[in-house]
């Protein structure tokens, strides 16, 4: 959506100025359709990590762009318990 506040014409332009530039309904419009063929090829990249048997954050955040996902520690492992005879 920022791409359509940016692309708009100024309010402050000058009125032969806003006649040049197309329609702020086509401009919104075209900037909708970019966005919608950018989500489309990021969820195809997605698609084609998750079917690699990348796991699910790491392959929304490489889709995405985002970077890489942030590393989880490991869990500190407890002694398991012992019962009634069992070793």
């Amino acid at each position: 959506m920022l791409r359509i506040l940016n692309a708009a014409p100024s309010l402050g332009a000058a009125p032969q100025e806003r006649h040049r530039s197309p329609p702020n309904s086509l401009v919104a419009l075209r900037a909708m359709g970019a966005a919608l063929h950018e989500g489309l090829a990021m969820h195809r990249e997605y698609e084609a990590l998750r079917s690699k048997g990348v796991a699910h954050d790491a392959a929304l955040r490489q889709a995405l762009a985002i970077g890489p996902a942030p590393s989880r520690q490991t869990r500190v492992t407890i002694a398991p318990l012992y019962f009634a005879g069992k070793a």
